[in-house]
């Protein structure tokens, strides 16, 4: 945390204990204090910081508010991006992208209800992207909007832009990465492969990681002995923890309303970014996007790229430059 940072909670923290009550009209910044509260000092750190506390507080205004809308790259002058997480709900799998994509690109990851702890989940795919358009529409009134999705969030991002563009918003591009395609647990031979593959690949890359055949062997039997264990058991263990609960049972439920999802005919443009060539066999199901949008555009990561960490270090920089070149931005 930088000195100013620390500064900055200092004086919030100093106008707390003091019992100073701050809140913002319009660009006005007001304040109510106990007489004798406000000294001339922190008056002058009032008057010098009153744009970056008016900033901050229209923040936490808008978190309250808008629950949904988790500001990865708030700054920018390109079309913002706002992007749907998987099945988990974690709004931070965009972090990385975020990052190289650049400062001039707005970015914000959309939140599920239940990822909180606080809220209950959403069981069908229109429900939610209904949730997410009400909370941009008030987060931004009026587009453009690009609207991204990633992984089994690929559906909700579909129908987001749908549900934005019916209501006259100005939605330029889909951005698609590493879409599953509701078909994927729609039909079991097809998920036991997509599943079976996905796992063999972890496994043979963090054996990779290992710098001796011991290590690798040792890594392989632990990973085999807990599937055993899983297999006896029937099930994942049960969250004690509310929120680690909350979490399991937006996952259930994600799920749930992903394979029931069917996407109807979308005349925009849609961009559908995969980790590399051959995921095009992974039983994703990727193609099947085409009975929806013929048009839809494919981009491909560099071969060694893998669906589960294409938006992370150090793939994500491939990724990121698909993106910019499908948009036509600069490469920086």
């Amino acid at each position: 945390m930088s000195a100013q940072l620390i500064q900055f909670s200092e004086l919030l923290a100093a106008l707390a204990v003091r019992d100073i009550r701050l809140w913002v009209e319009g660009d006005r910044l007001r304040c109510n204090a106990p007489a004798g509260a406000l000294t001339s000092e922190l008056r002058d750190q009032l008057q010098d910081r009153k744009s970056e506390i008016i900033a901050f507080l229209n923040r936490a205004t808008a978190a309250t508010r808008q629950p949904a809308i988790i500001p990865l790259q708030s700054g920018g002058t390109r079309p913002p991006i706002y992007a749907v997480p998987g099945h988990v709900g974690a709004p931070f799998t965009f972090s990385d992208l975020s990052k190289h994509l650049g400062g001039d690109q707005p970015f914000y990851a959309l939140q599920p209800t239940g990822y909180d702890g606080q809220s209950e989940p959403m069981d069908r795919v229109e429900d939610i992207a209904e949730y997410f358009a009400r909370q941009i529409v008030e987060h931004q009134p009026s587009g453009p909007y690009i609207i991204a999705g990633y992984c089994s969030g690929a559906p909700t991002a579909f129908e987001l832009a749908k549900i934005l563009g019916h209501r006259g918003a100005e939605v330029p591009c889909i951005a698609l990465f590493g879409p599953l395609h509701p078909t994927t647990y729609q039909e079991l031979p097809r998920l036991l492969y997509f599943s079976a593959r996905n796992r063999r690949e972890a496994i043979q890359r963090e054996m990779a990681k290992r710098p001796t055949f011991g290590a690798r062997l040792q890594y392989f039997g632990s990973r085999l002995q807990g599937l055993v264990t899983l297999v006896r058991k029937g099930k994942e263990p049960i969250a004690t923890d509310p929120v680690l609960a909350s979490r399991a049972r937006l996952k259930s439920t994600a799920i749930t309303a992903f394979r029931q999802y069917v996407p109807g005919p979308y005349s925009g443009r849609v961009c559908i970014f995969l980790p590399n060539k051959a995921w095009l066999r992974s039983g994703a199901g990727p193609r099947r996007w085409l009975r929806a949008v013929p048009h839809a555009e494919f981009f491909f990561g560099p071969e060694g790229c893998h669906a589960d960490s294409m938006l992370e270090e150090p793939d994500v920089s491939a990724i990121a430059a698909l993106y910019r070149q499908a948009t036509r931005e600069p490469t920086d």
